[in-house]
């Protein structure tokens, strides 16, 4: 009684990707707590994501889009924050979506303006774009063992594959104190804040996840001080963390795509009550998939030399862990600061990244868009002491996969780990940027396996086969197909032709060449080869 053992793989289907855009064109009307805007010097906008609902092939997007300015007060050289959210709720279809499919949106605020209208009101035009992205559970299994197999040959393949083990989607909160240097003002009150992400590091464990991330911090605050009315400050901050994760073990391979979801920064006194400390809380969501990579011995064919088998065959579809690294990209470039003022320093820089397209070329995957700069300086102007530009620099580049095909699945997740502007000729900055491509890499296999075996109950009849014949290897044969149709051993062909040294399958069992990485059909001959076959 044969009886084949089967090996369950947990696979997720990646569907095809939905885009949407949600508009805004709204007028904002200016708190009466708040003095006359004069003019916008810095914004800044973040797209949150509040619920996510699936139904039938459709998915419901709510959420709001917080913004943020500063800005001159009007007849003064003061300048004032300010701060506001827009709502919005969009239905966007999604053929193909099924009940239970995981699906995730990934959201980036494309275009914002905030225009001046007058001294108690802005109007606001932005486009925030949305991207979903679904994928299905299945349940591969794959033949990996043939128990009653006496007086029968199997032909396995070993082969590395992974597993999806954990999908889930939690949160990594981050708290740190910064202190403000001996010597400078006290904190009055915050002007502008702004904290965004460096890098981010993962390490599975048993039951949690290990984190380590970087983010940087910069502050605009006043002193209420006559002579130093407005100070800032920058500082990169470290946090370490573990994240709960039930499940989770220390050979997994995570693939993580995080997106800041909360800041919140604030003045608090220090322990002789003065206004020293820059209290940071930041919120960060991970979209997780661990992946086990394991040898899975999978069987593709049997037959027996004394009795009739009935076989039946199916084709897997496996994955394989192709790439898993953090890709570097550097630029530099010269962007306009279009100042009317003299500029005296350079106060701070900040970028976000933006992925527009994605392409499989020979050499990896070809990545383009753009990095989008602010840069912030002080001018030689009373009135307007702090002044801002912002500018666009392309970005453009192959991450090296070599061995890639077009059926590949990967993800990128892209991280502005560092970023400076220096004053250059002519009105213009200088803009230096490291830019980090966290690249995991699947490729897909489609591989023939077999499905069901069974003894016919039919003996062969040794009659039905020459007791010897002179063979001349054929395009396409290989060592399994010819001592399968004439119902030999291999080992048999190789005793009778051990003096053919040419034939390069007498050289190498079947195992032999699976540990070479070679398929089934991989394991050939020279077409030619002449062979003695003796039953």
């Amino acid at each position: 009684m044969l009886e084949l053992q089967k090996k369950q793989i947990h696979m997720s289907r990646s569907k095809n990707t939905v885009s949407a855009q949600v508009t805004f064109d709204e007028d904002f009307n200016i708190p009466d707590a708040k003095p006359d805007v004069g003019s916008v010097l810095l914004k800044q906008a973040d797209a949150v994501m509040e619920e996510l609902r699936q139904l039938s092939e459709k998915v419901i997007i709510k959420g709001r889009l917080d913004f943020e300015i500063l800005y001159a007060v009007e007849g003064s050289g003061r300048m004032k924050n300010l701060s506001g959210a827009l709502t919005f709720e969009e239905n966007v279809s999604y053929p193909g979506l099924e009940p239970g499919d995981y699906v995730r949106c990934r959201t980036k605020v494309e275009d914002i303006s905030i225009r001046v209208v007058n001294s108690r009101k802005l109007h606001i035009s932005a486009v925030l774009g949305a991207e979903l992205f679904a994928a299905s559970a299945q349940l591969e299994e794959a033949a990996r063992s043939l128990s009653g197999q006496e007086d029968i040959a199997v032909l396995g393949k070993d082969m590395e594959v992974v597993s999806l083990q954990l999908q889930k989607k939690d949160t990594f909160r981050m708290e740190d104190d910064v202190v403000v240097a001996p010597g400078k003002p006290l904190a009055q009150s915050l002007l502008w804040k702004s904290l965004s992400l460096r890098s981010m590091e993962y390490q599975a464990q048993e039951d949690k996840m290990l984190i380590q991330a970087e983010a940087a911090l910069f502050v605009i605050y006043e002193a209420g001080q006559e002579q130093l009315p407005m100070q800032w400050m920058e500082k990169t901050i470290s946090f370490t963390g573990e994240l709960p994760l039930v499940g989770c073990r220390h050979e997994m391979i995570p693939s993580v795509e995080p997106v800041l979801i909360k800041k919140e920064i604030s003045i608090h006194p220090d322990e002789d009550g003065e206004n020293r400390i820059f209290h940071v809380e930041a919120v960060v969501e991970l979209d997780m998939k661990l992946y086990l990579e394991e040898k899975v011995h999978l069987l593709c064919d049997a037959y027996s030399t004394t009795k009739e088998v009935d076989t039946s065959y199916k084709t897997a579809h496996l994955e394989t862990l192709q790439m898993k690294n953090k890709a570097k990209c550097r630029i530099t470039e010269k962007i306009p600061l279009h100042s009317t003022d003299t500029m005296l320093q350079i106060c701070h820089s900040e970028g976000t990244v933006s992925i527009d397209r994605t392409e499989i070329v020979s050499e990896g995957i070809r990545v383009e868009g753009a990095v989008y700069v602010t840069v912030l300086y002080l001018a030689a102007n009373d009135e307007r002491p702090m002044q801002a530009a912002a500018g666009v620099i392309p970005l453009s580049h192959v991450i090296e996969a070599g061995g890639i095909t077009p059926g590949s699945c990967f993800t990128i997740s892209p991280m502005l780990e560092q970023i400076t502007t220096m004053i250059a000729p002519g009105g213009q900055g200088e803009v230096r940027a490291v830019i980090s491509l966290d690249t995991f890499v699947l490729s897909e296999h489609e591989i023939s396996v077999l499905d069901q075996v069974s003894f016919t109950g039919e003996q062969i009849d040794p009659n039905d086969f020459p007791g010897m014949i002179g063979y001349i290897v054929q395009p396409g044969d290989n060592l399994w197909s010819i001592a399968k149709k004439y119902r030999m051993s291999i080992e048999r062909i190789r005793e009778v032709n051990q003096d053919n040294t040419k034939a390069d399958l007498l050289n190498a069992t079947a195992s032999s060449m699976q540990k070479e990485g070679k398929s089934p059909e991989e394991l050939g001959t020279k077409p030619g080869q002449k062979l003695l076959l003796v039953r």
